[in-house]
């Protein structure tokens, strides 16, 4: 459904009490939406996966072609594979259009 889209991927808070705050934003793209289990699977663009922390929370911009979407969750896994840096990143709220692009 999302497949290929560009995704921003900010922090918004840090869930464990010793967390470090990051403010960068990270690029990614859409390499897999699982609706039923409400999963983003996302190809990293950076070659850094630690830099995307599993005690945070982070706000999620999908930009399609007609729309930009936001939804906000954290992420459960991270690892490697022969796709690349993939982040596994559970929706928590559904999505948001923030933004309809014209045509």
């Amino acid at each position: 459904m999302y497949e290929g889209n560009a995704v921003a991927l900010q922090m918004i808070k840090t869930i464990s009490a010793d967390g470090v705050f990051d403010d960068a934003t990270h690029r990614c793209q859409v390499f897999r939406y699982d609706m039923e289990e409400d999963y983003i699977y996302l190809k990293l663009r950076e070659n850094d996966l630690k830099a995307i922390s599993l005690d945070a929370k982070y706000q999620c911009y999908i930009s399609t072609r007609t729309e930009l979407l936001s939804c906000s969750g954290v992420v459960k896994e991270r690892y490697q594979s022969e796709n690349g840096n993939i982040l596994v990143f559970r929706i928590e709220n559904g999505f948001y259009v923030l933004d309809r692009k014209n045509k």
